[in-house]
């Protein structure tokens, strides 16, 4: 096992190392890309330049100071950028999904259970984050892929989504693994964990969690994607309808080609906010009776 854990451990060193350069290379090139241009919802009063800003969230790996830790830095906007800047992106998010799955395999190396979740924790912290000097990393804005896409959209219609809670359905070995890569170890998604896996593997379950008022975009494409959506279903997914956007689109854009039209977003106001229809997810029996659990069986 000491072998093993000590194999898990080289290879999160490598992958940081790896992440963090390409984090660094994309950076220096979106930043190069000034001609080209960008813009971000900022709701202050002293706004920052948009590709400055755009850079320092979206690439950032650790916590900013008192940031809550269950929340990540967000900011929408468009952002263009040159085909080389798009495919060091498309590195970026590669090294990104090789991080997650080291640190992945190294937590499985300590078994399961809120003790050892913390253990292999404390193990990261002190041993190969310490000596990389970044023991505050933000491992969900470390792992979230950034949005590319090598054509524009024809519109961008930026929206808020103001449900009170977002809904997953899986089943209870993929419900253990989601809450393990989504939140911070603590007791109470311990106590969750420890009912999932008195369940059949295969037994459904959903994960139900409040929301924030954020951000979405409807993406309007040109007909030629548009027609290909229609016919290969897997199109939607590369060329999406609608997605959220806590971080800016980045958006690969010839010399002298402007950013899609797109709406004006007016600050969130509760009073605009629509009751929902009820929903067959609302037919759900909690798995404990810990309050905020999230975790539910289908009625």
């Amino acid at each position: 096992m000491g072998d093993k854990k000590a194999a898990a451990r080289a290879q999160i060193r490598e992958t940081l190392i790896s992440l963090i350069q390409a984090r660094d290379t994309f950076k220096s090139a979106l930043l190069a890309d000034h001609q080209l241009p960008a813009w971000v919802y900022q709701d202050s009063s002293q706004p920052t330049d948009p590709r400055t800003l755009a850079a320092q969230t979206s690439l950032k790996l650790t916590y900013d100071p008192d940031q809550p830790g269950q929340e990540t830095l967000k900011l929408t906007g468009l952002i263009g950028i040159s085909a080389t800047t798009l495919a060091l992106g498309e590195a970026l998010n590669e090294s990104k999904t090789d991080f997650k799955e080291a640190i992945q395999n190294f937590r499985r190396c300590f078994g399961k259970g809120f003790d050892m979740t913390e253990l292999s924790s404390k193990d990261l912290r002190e041993s190969v984050l310490g000596n990389l000097h970044i023991q505050h990393i933000h491992f969900v804005q470390s792992y979230r892929q950034l949005k590319l896409f090598p054509v524009a959209p024809r519109r961008v219609g930026f929206s808020w989504a103001s449900a009170t809670h977002g809904s997953v359905r899986m089943d209870a070995t993929k419900a253990i693994a989601y809450l393990h890569s989504n939140f911070t170890s603590s007791l109470g998604i311990a106590e969750d964990i420890t009912h999932l896996e008195k369940l059949s593997p295969s037994a459904p379950v959903v994960i139900r969690r409040p929301l924030a008022p954020h951000l979405r975009a409807n993406l309007t494409w040109p007909d030629a994607i548009q027609d290909q959506r229609k016919l290969i279903k897997e199109n939607r997914k590369r060329w999406p309808g609608q997605i959220n956007t806590p971080l800016p689109l980045f958006i690969q854009l010839e010399k002298g080609a402007p950013l899609p039209e797109f709406n004006k977003i007016r600050p969130w106001d509760p009073a605009m906010r629509q009751e929902r229809l009820q929903r067959s997810d609302t037919r759900l029996v909690p798995l404990s009776n810990r309050p905020g659990s999230m975790v539910f069986i289908p009625a």
